[in-house]
Order: structure tokens, then C-alpha cells, then sequence
């Protein structure tokens, strides 16, 4: 499937299609059998490690933090400003509470990010991420901790970000309406893609996205 500069995207499908697969394979972790995944029509793989980590940022839904300030946390060693630290936070819906908490930007966090709770510790790495002013960005269901109005803010933020293409494993129907388009992956192969009230025709996408709604993920 082919993504448009600025496009956000809702990659939807049933557990253990390769959803996240695609995450690995855009993040460098895994590498393609077959064929090529192509940035500005590049293949990744030609791409260098420092060029790769410039141009794209993937969050996962296991969010790892180190027993570090949280402004260290977001830089990961990048000479950052705090004003574009501020930024990142502003955009995951993180600057309010981590203003706060007594130290600011230099509480330090437990091990793991354990004095956090998850829908935290998911915002604080999706600004990390924000910090690196990537132009693709994904997020493997790196969300799913976040209360669903706060992550509407969040990806209301994303769609003002300039230059920046989006994205996102859903699982959530308030998701994958705010997105552009949806690629539905099913049984190995792309059933279909389009906006979510054309798929809803394709059988096997209603059928999962009613139970979305079913076990919650509605909202």
C-alpha cells in the first residue's frame, strides 16, 4: 500500500496479522523477505541508521522509560532545548502534568517509569519521539493506556505537526474515524482501504470493528 506526505492512516486488522510486524520493519528491527518498503522511493534498508532514526519514529505500546529525568528521558542524550521539550510535551497532552510534579522536567522517574501510570508513561514517549521532528511517525497502538479524549486532543495535535505523515494501529472506532484513510489487513493479504464508513461493506471489517465496540474500545 502506498502512504501520501501528510496522510494519517489507520492500520486495522485482527490480532496476529502483522500489524506491529509493519512497525518492526519500519523501525529496522526486522527486515523484508520480500520486496521493499520505500521512503521518497528509497528502500529503508539503503537508508543509514542516523538517517533512518531523523526521518522516522515509531511508539510502541510497551513504553520504556529509564530511572532518569524526565527531561533526559525525552532527549535521550540530543542537545534539546527545553522550549522544544515544552513542545513535544504540549502535543502528547503531557506538559500539565508533568509541570506538576514537584522537579518539573527534572523529576526523576523510577525504574521503568514506574512512579507513572501507563497513559503517562505512553504520552512521555510519544513527546519523545515528537522531540526528533520526524516525518513519519508511528504508533503501534501506543495510545492504548490514554483516556480516548485525551488521545483525540493528542492526534488533533499530531494533525497540526507540518511536513508529518501518521501512522497509527487502531483499535479504537474514535481512532480510526479521525484518520484519513484506513488500510484493513486480513488473512495475509490488504482486504481493502479507504475511508471507515466505505469499509464498514467489507464483511470481516464490520464484524471486527463491532467488536471493538463489544469489549470497549469504542469510546
Amino acid at each position: 500500500f502506498d502512504i501520501s506526505a501528510g496522510e494519517i492512516v489507520a492500520l486495522v486488522g485482527p490480532t496476529g496479522v502483522g500489524k506491529s510486524t509493519i512497525a518492526d520493519l519500519i523501525a529496522g528491527l526486522q527486515y523484508p523477505t520480500g520486496g521493499h518498503i520505500l521512503l521518497d522511493g528509497i528502500p529503508l534498508e539503503s537508508l543509514s541508521p542516523k538517517t533512518r532514526t531523523e526521518y522516522i519514529a515509531v511508539t510502541f505500546q510497551e513504553s520504556f522509560l529509564f530511572a532518569d529525568t524526565i527531561r533526559e528521558n525525552i532527549a535521550l542524550g540530543r542537545n534539546y532545548n527545553d522550549k522544544k521539550i515544552y513542545e513535544s510535551l504540549k502535543a502528547a497532552q503531557a506538559f500539565e502534568f508533568v509541570q506538576e510534579l514537584p522537579n518539573g522536567l527534572n523529576s526523576v522517574l523510577g525504574e521503568r517509569g514506574v512512579t507513572l501510570s501507563g497513559g503517562q508513561r505512553q504520552r512521555i514517549t510519544l513527546a519523545r519521539a515528537l522531540a526528533g521532528s520526524p516525518k513519519l511517525l508511528f504508533l503501534d497502538d501506543s495510545t492504548s493506556s490514554v483516556d480516548p479524549v485525551v488521545e483525540k486532543k493528542i492526534l488533533d495535535n499530531l494533525r497540526l505537526q507540518s511536513n508529518m505523515t501518521l501512522l497509527i494501529v487502531a483499535h479504537r472506532l474514535s481512532t480510526i474515524k479521525l484518520a484519513d484513510r484506513v488500510v484493513f489487513l486480513n488473512d495475509g493479504s490488504i482486504e481493502g482501504t479507504g475511508i471507515h464508513e466505505e469499509m464498514m461493506n467489507i464483511p470481516a471489517y464490520f464484524s471486527l470493528v463491532r467488536a471493538y465496540e463489544s469489549n470497549g474500545f469504542s469510546s
